[in-house]
């Protein structure tokens, strides 16, 4: 098999001669704006809080988590989905 002559590749392969490419627009990127202040989520706080309590539950007492019947925790579910729906709905719009 004959071995290629040109092997400078495509000129995308090539380096640039400076180490660092600086575009025109890269003191812009640098300028964040300022952080949006966010809204409290009950909700969210709800299903984290849940969320380490199973955790917690798996880790320090496993035997717990294995004697509860799912039906429950899926009627829990169904109240704790239903309750969100409310306070979406009740919530002002702005």
């Amino acid at each position: 098999m004959a071995e290629p002559t040109d092997r400078t590749g495509p000129t995308s392969w090539h380096t640039p001669d400076s180490p660092y490419t600086v575009h025109a627009d890269a003191a812009l990127a640098t300028t964040a704006p300022p952080p949006v202040r966010r809204r409290f989520d009950p909700l969210a706080l709800l299903v984290g809080l849940v969320s380490l309590t199973v955790a917690m539950l798996a880790v320090v007492a496993p035997a717990v988590l294995t004697s509860v019947d799912p039906r429950w925790v899926l009627a829990g579910a169904a109240v704790v989905i239903g309750g969100g729906v409310l306070l979406a709905t009740v919530r002002r719009r702005r």
